[in-house]
């Protein structure tokens, strides 16, 4: 089964106190969220990652 591909727009920009800042949404809509840093924006694609959140492949298992 491979994993199910999705195109997510990020957003990265420099904030005046030098940090740097992130969003991201999803390419076919949904909301946008912001993160204060590189970190959080990193914490979260792993926890999305472990928890399945972009869902299950719709294609189906085995041999073709």
């Amino acid at each position: 089964m491979r994993p199910k591909a999705i195109t997510l727009i990020i957003r990265m920009w420099q904030a005046p106190d030098g940090s740097v800042k992130a969003s991201v949404k999803g390419a076919e809509g949904g909301e946008t969220r912001h993160f204060a840093d590189l970190e959080a924006l990193l914490h979260y694609l792993e926890q999305a990652q472990e928890k399945s959140f972009w869902g299950k492949s719709s294609e189906p298992s085995g041999l073709r």
